[in-house]
């Protein structure tokens, strides 16, 4: 099980770099004297709308990781109250978070 945690782990890693570099470029865009807000917006709400997907995108493949990894192993070992918990859980993560 480590490793498969270790490869998921560095898949989340390079994710989070993506969107970090995602975020800093626009930081930069906004911090640029010669960027306007009254200028033409297409560009600015394509980056916000990439990053707004790579956010989704990270948070569905964490969830999938979990459901899949953790909360199976612990359903397995739990009782059916335990097991009840972690689905309604993972129902209300998705729930808030699926938006």
């Amino acid at each position: 099980m480590a490793y498969c945690c270790d490869v998921e782990r560095k898949k989340l890693q390079n994710r989070i770099n993506r969107i970090h570099g995602q975020i800093h470029s626009l930081k930069n865009k906004f911090n640029d004297e010669k960027f306007h807000l009254d200028s033409d917006p297409y560009e600015t709400i394509r980056q916000l709308t990439a990053i707004k997907g790579a956010v989704t995108g990270m948070i569905a493949s964490y969830v999938e990781h979990y459901a899949k990894g953790h909360m199976i192993e612990q359903i397995k070992n739990g009782s059916q109250a335990d097991a009840e918990a972690q689905i309604d859980n993972l129902l209300e993560i998705i729930k808030v978070y699926g938006k």
